[in-house]
């Protein structure tokens, strides 16, 4: 089993990380420790005291000692951004507590009290509670883009992400039809959901002979690329100029748009994207 780089040196955070990280005192007790070696632990740095009665090694991340601190497990966006797959604008600490929970929730944690559908351990849902949890927490054009996004980053098969699909809540079902598995990013999905909603007919990750594939391409004439950071460097910044110079010379003009072109600016950049459309209509 995995443990901490300095878990060699620290024998007491080995053995919590052979149980899981996190565990209550009547388990570290069931494994062999007693109060004083506890207190050793916990003098040493090597384990922290989360609440009365559980521990965790000192490694273990934020989201996760806060989740443990109330007696919760970790879930739904919170997992997502573990793995690097989209989780929306939320950055609160989301748990998941039972229904009969009376802990006091602190105000940078979003609790979900409710029986989970479906298994995990104490301390942090599965990975198909987690998506489910969110795809009925976001909004719609968040909930699709966390089901790409798990696809693409291998969060979950794309055969577990459809099934939670059908199981989506049927406010969600006209959304999850556009579901596809090749957007390489959350903000490709919503461009897209918003391009299909106002018309237009998008395809999702163009070719471009001998340079790979643009973000979007709208009605065939105007390429789209959903930049996740304000500036590239070096070879992939090189790579980007020479994609859209060949882009450009076969006829498909490119605009490069930027988180805050989605989320702060939506109108203005839309409108930008109708007139570049608009004249590459009128040029053939």
């Amino acid at each position: 089993m995995w443990a901490h780089p300095g878990a060699a040196h620290h024998p007491h955070r080995v053995q919590l990380c052979d149980l899981g990280h996190i565990a209550l005192a009547r388990d570290l007790c069931a494994a062999g420790w007693t109060r004083a070696r506890r207190e050793r632990a916990l003098s040493s740095g090597a384990v922290q005291r989360l609440q009365r009665g559980t521990f965790a090694c000192a490694h273990i991340s934020a989201p996760l000692a806060s989740a443990a601190s109330i007696g919760g497990a970790l879930t739904c966006v919170s997992v997502l951004r573990e793995h690097n797959a989209w989780a929306g604008h939320d950055h609160r600490v989301h748990v998941q507590l039972s229904p009969r929970s009376s802990a006091a929730v602190p105000s940078d944690v979003r609790a979900h009290r409710e029986v989970a559908r479906f298994e995990g351990n104490r301390w942090r849902v599965s990975r198909m509670q987690a998506l489910w949890q969110v795809i009925r927490c976001l909004d719609d054009e968040n909930a699709l883009a966390a089901m790409e996004s798990a696809i693409h980053t291998g969060f979950l098969a794309e055969a577990q992400v459809r099934r939670l699909g059908v199981l989506a809540p049927r406010r969600l079902h006209p959304t999850v039809r556009h579901l596809v598995v090749n957007s390489g990013s959350g903000n490709e999905t919503i461009v897209r959901l918003r391009l299909l909603a106002a018309g237009y007919d998008v395809e999702p990750q163009g070719y471009v002979p001998g340079l790979g594939h643009q973000d979007l391409v709208v009605e065939r004439r105007v390429a789209l690329e959903i930049d996740s950071h304000e500036w590239h460097e070096g070879q992939q910044r090189a790579t980007d100029a020479d994609r859209d110079l060949v882009s450009e010379g076969l006829g498909r003009h490119v605009l490069r748009i930027r988180p805050a072109h989605i989320h702060q600016s939506w109108p203005h950049t839309l409108a930008v994207i109708d007139r570049a459309v608009r004249d590459a209509r009128a040029r053939r």
